[in-house]
């Protein structure tokens, strides 16, 4: 069974149309496994997802344990162009976002499991971080379509940040998050907290324009960033993204929010200023660095837009919300 590689142009939304892939995935029970095996438990969940798809009846094609990240959308790309429509992929919040200009509005189903820091998109999601679990997920779960964002015109997955967040996925060096995961975010999130200033954040939606200063900025597909969830206004289905700012000039804000958001509460309404718009302008000054889904990857102005039911996934069967 093939693929028609020709990106579509509009949204993957019929039910039947769904149902079938998954119905096709599910009778042929044949995947690529991709791993990012330099994530943080990407070597170790290379081997037990390989014999765990193996004993659910999962025949893997092909696998790849990747240890340059580099290397994945290019592999991703290939294997979707040799005509396989079922591709899992283990890694993080990066490496998700790194490929999914390659599923985008194609016949094709992404399975994930889950091996990074945060692993905000699969949270995001549904999807259990434990590995057996998210390979049952991957075996017996629903194909749906759900939204991605783009940023300059490149899909993204879960999240895009201007201040704190970006400058730690700056400066967070590779061995102190391989090792200590989410408490070496803090630790590098305390030093740079300390070194933040505010910026003046001009932002157009929907024909109006409004300028604010700003302490920290978040486009939001999804509701989770570096695993704690912060935007509960955010969903995988709005016609909307969500851009959350925490307003004014003092790092006290910003201590605030995170603190509240980790206790589960959310954030006052005097720190934060949120717009859900489909399509969004911001430039800020000075120029910013821009993290998308944890990676550094551009600086501002960005355009921001929301790409309805853009991917195919496979997420869990009591997730009723996603279609």
């Amino acid at each position: 069974m093939t693929i028609d590689p020709t990106v579509e142009d509009e949204p993957i939304d019929s039910l039947e149309r769904k149902r079938s892939l998954e119905a096709a995935i599910r009778t042929r029970r044949e995947a690529v496994l991709v791993v990012n095996s330099r994530s943080r438990r990407g070597r170790q969940l290379y081997r037990r997802a390989k014999r765990l798809l193996r004993e659910r009846g999962i025949a893997l094609a092909l696998t790849y344990p990747v240890r340059n990240p580099a290397r994945i959308p290019e592999i991703v790309r290939d294997a979707i162009g040799k005509g396989y429509q079922f591709i899992i992929v283990g890694g993080g919040d990066g490496t998700i976002s790194s490929v999914v200009d390659f599923f985008a509005y194609r016949s094709v189903v992404l399975g994930i499991l889950p091996a990074g820091t945060a692993n905000s998109y699969a949270r995001a999601l549904g999807i259990p971080l434990a590995l057996n679990e998210a390979v049952e997920v991957v075996v017996s779960g629903k194909v749906v379509d759900v939204n991605l964002g783009k940023i300059n015109g490149n899909h993204f997955a879960n999240a895009a940040a201007i201040g704190l967040p970006a400058s730690i996925a700056r400066h967070m060096p590779k061995l102190l998050k391989r090792w200590f995961g989410r408490v070496g975010y803090l630790l590098v999130a305390a030093v740079r907290l300390v070194r933040q200033r505010p910026f003046l954040c001009t932002l157009t939606a929907s024909g109006r324009t409004i300028e604010f200063d700003a302490m920290e900025v978040r486009v939001a597909n999804g509701q989770y960033q570096g695993g704690v969830r912060v935007a509960n206004e955010a969903s995988l289905e709005s016609r909307d993204l969500v851009i959350q700012s925490i307003k004014g000039g003092s790092r006290w804000s910003i201590v605030r929010f995170w603190t509240m958001a980790m206790l589960g509460y959310p954030p006052s309404i005097d720190d934060v200023l949120v717009v859900k718009a489909p399509d969004v302008t911001l430039d800020t000054a000075p120029r910013q660095y821009v993290s998308i889904d944890g990676e550094p990857v551009t600086q501002t102005p960005i355009r921001a837009t929301v790409a309805r039911n853009a991917l195919m996934v496979v997420a869990p069967r009591e997730r009723t919300d996603l279609v």
